[in-house]
């Protein structure tokens, strides 16, 4: 579908009111249309003015519900709440913490800031579950910390039974293009990541539901990636040492390196729980770079596409 591209300024001004931010949701919900039936596919509906959110097929009168089927459908907040909301995470590269979002959006609980972010982050996951990667791919793991400092993010260790869990599979694309002089040149393209033990088994798993067979897949020498299947991986023992780093593994590294001063930057810390909830938010961004005035109404797609979900379930 086409988006929406807006300067920051221009997104605040599309959504200074109710109206103008459930009118956005509705297009989000149908690709750009007003309306489209999910039972019959027709384009005209009634509207109502004492239910603004819900819209009636007029050929087999069927109601839609705005917030039905999205992430939004078990909340309670305004509309315009929930899109500011995605308005500061997308505006900056940096994002923004549940304290700032409570200060922003005038809101009386540090825990609603908290669970909105989350229940955005949880849509944006789901977005970028969808790609497969290809090409030429890097392939690594990290470690990353295992408590939070920033108040509500989980305070409490993790038991034994969940040791390993600040694990983290990190793939990125390798793109090679030629620049305006006609001088060849190398950029990160997709990415995707998985909080899981670095193991063979684990390994596998993370390939086979994340990267296209027959992909070229440069990785270290550590155990849990050799003799890979499905794909045809080389690997090189990294001993620690940058120069190799950087150029064997270039832009795995800096994804994770940009992940961790992000987490600890904005958010101070990040708890186990819910690190696969930040590391969404960082991948889509990171994933979307060269487009930043589409972010906003991305967004709103991710989250008008998204599985509900319940606000106990947000962690993992």
């Amino acid at each position: 579908m086409s988006y929406l591209h807006l300067k920051v300024a221009e997104s605040f001004a599309a959504v200074d009111s109710e109206e103008k931010a459930r009118d956005l949701f509705w297009k989000a919900k149908f690709g750009g249309k007003d309306f489209e039936c999910p039972r019959c596919f027709h384009g005209r509906f009634y509207a109502f003015a004492a239910r603004p959110e819900v819209r009636r097929c007029r050929q087999c009168e069927k109601d839609v519900r705005l917030r039905a089927g999205t992430i939004l459908e078990h909340a309670k907040k305004p509309l315009l709440l929930w899109a500011r909301a995605m308005l500061l995470m997308m505006q900056d590269k940096r994002g923004v913490s549940a304290l700032q979002t409570m200060r922003e959006l005038a809101l009386n609980s540090y825990g609603t800031a908290w669970r909105m972010l989350h229940k955005i982050r949880r849509a944006l996951r789901q977005r970028d579950e969808r790609y497969v990667l290809q090409g030429l791919v890097e392939l690594d793991g990290a470690s990353f910390a295992r408590e939070a400092t920033d108040k509500g993010d989980n305070p409490e260790k993790p038991s034994p039974r969940h040791e390993g869990d600040n694990k983290v599979l990190i793939a990125v694309e390798s793109k090679e293009w030629v620049d305006e002089r006609g001088r060849p040149k190398a950029r990160a393209g997709f990415a995707k990541v998985r909080v899981s033990r670095e193991s063979k088994i684990f390994a596998q798993r993370f390939i086979d539901a994340s990267i296209k067979p027959g992909t070229m897949v440069n990785t270290d020498g550590g155990s849990a990636f050799l003799d890979l299947r499905s794909v045809d991986a080389d690997s090189q023992v990294m001993d620690g040492q940058p120069t190799r780093l950087d150029r064997w593994l270039p832009w795995v590294h800096r994804f994770i390196s940009n992940a961790k001063n992000w987490m600890m930057g904005t958010h101070h810390g990040v708890g186990v729980r819910y690190l696969p909830n930040y590391l969404g938010e960082h991948t889509y961004r990171f994933n979307r770079r060269h487009d930043p005035d589409s972010l906003f109404h991305r967004t709103l797609t991710a989250c008008t596409s998204a599985t509900p979900v319940l606000s106990w379930a947000l962690c993992g």
